[in-house]
């Protein structure tokens, strides 16, 4: 028997969330979940030094752990724009002022941080809307690929329509926005490419194996109009030299091709916790995705270093979570349902769709205390809810109508 919860959220929408009365599984004495950690566990591993900052960040991104991850690893703002004036400049809506950019080009070059799924959400946005303009390509940087090929490691991943909860399907996409992306991108149709350095190539840098996979892919497609998702600097399409001495992975795409790619970073106009954020994210009521426009209603180019910069809404809080979580009024803050006075904490708590429980979860968190209330974020659904103590699962049902 279903038993009913109806309630309301702070927009006055009624929603239905249906749970199981009792658990329907519990599951003993499994082995903690590849690249799971527990947050103490990822403390633990830094004072020991078996941890680097960066590998941390990323650890604590796939456990939900918004602000823990980016204060471990954190990038300042880059090529001067901080020091731009940029008062004579309206802000609006970045989206569609991207793809009107971009539906005239074959390769569009998104820049992500890697620890601020916000920019994945975005992402994932802006590949809808080119799916409408004829893209059909995606390449990552989190795909894993075969030996001399651009085909996936995960070879089942178009058929199965979703990434595995595992590091077959890639490093990234087992956090869960970017499993989503990924989701989302089988659903349109789009055909998954991995163009990572791997293995090395002797006497070029990894930037310059990136593109050269990018360029195999193309070789195979000519026509293709192609979307790459990337962190941080690889969308730099001037001359500008990384650390490395050598140019960055969209220099040499656009080098290689002659094709001029659409470059779009997201970094330097979102809010930061170790560096100095941009001024301009205090001043402006951001509260999408912008991006600057000129007096001629055109994005405003601030270097030659990428073609769009887009400003994200600085991060405020709805139950304990971040409220770009919330994509649109249909996703719901979605309490755990377990007797808190007979589970040992920590927990990691993560939702699967029903028909995936061997993939990328939708959402997971950790919950420290057992007084913490955090719950997850869900979309309307059927779930397959699994909750990990470190030993045992706790496993049920939930359904939001």
């Amino acid at each position: 028997m279903w038993y009913y919860l109806a309630s309301y959220d702070n927009m006055k929408n009624l929603y239905i969330i249906l749970t199981l009365p009792i658990f329907i599984n519990t599951v003993f004495a499994q082995d903690q979940p590849f690249e799971l950690k527990f947050s103490y566990q990822i403390e633990n591993g830094i004072a020991d030094g078996s941890i680097r900052s960066h590998r941390a960040a990323t650890l604590y991104s796939f456990i939900g752990e918004y602000y823990a991850a980016n204060t471990y690893s954190d990038i300042p703002v880059s090529w001067g724009v901080d020091s731009i004036v940029l008062d004579n400049y309206k802000v609006e809506s970045a989206l569609p002022h991207i793809v009107d950019a971009a539906k005239d080009h074959q390769i569009v070059i998104i820049s992500e941080n890697h620890l601020k799924p916000q920019h994945r959400i975005f992402a994932k946005n802006i590949i809808e809307e080119l799916a409408k303009e004829g893209f059909s390509h995606l390449g990552l940087e989190t795909f894993v690929h075969r030996s001399n090929s651009t085909e996936l490691l995960d070879s089942n991943l178009i058929k199965r329509g979703y990434p595995l909860d595992s590091s077959l399907s890639g490093t990234y996409t087992l956090e869960p926005k970017m499993g989503d992306l990924v989701r989302t991108a089988l659903q349109l149709k789009y055909i998954p490419f991995a163009y990572e350095e791997s293995p090395k190539v002797e006497g070029k840098d990894r930037d310059e194996v990136q593109a050269d996979n990018i360029i195999k892919h193309l070789d195979s497609n000519p026509d293709a109009r192609i979307v790459i998702v990337c962190g941080f600097h690889h969308a730099i399409e001037s001359k500008i030299i990384n650390r490395r001495n050598s140019f960055w992975m969209a220099k040499y795409l656009k080098d290689k091709t002659g094709i001029d790619p659409v470059t779009i970073y997201q970094d330097n106009f979102t809010e930061k916790f170790v560096e100095n954020e941009h001024p301009v994210l205090t001043k402006h009521n951001i509260i999408v995705p912008s991006v600057f426009l000129d007096s001629k209603g055109e994005i405003v180019r601030f270097s030659d270093h990428v073609d769009i910069e887009v400003m994200h809404p600085l991060t405020r809080y709805r139950d304990g979570r971040p409220n770009w979580m919330y994509e649109n009024n249909d996703f719901r803050t979605v309490p755990l349902r377990i007797d808190r006075d007979k589970v040992k904490f920590p927990i990691i708590a993560a939702a699967y769709k029903v028909g995936e429980e061997d993939g990328t979860p939708v959402d997971r968190i950790e919950t420290k205390y057992r007084f913490d209330q955090k719950g997850l974020v869900l979309n309307k659904g059927e779930y397959l809810i699994k909750i990990f103590d470190g030993e045992n699962y706790i496993e049920y049902l939930e359904e939001i109508r």
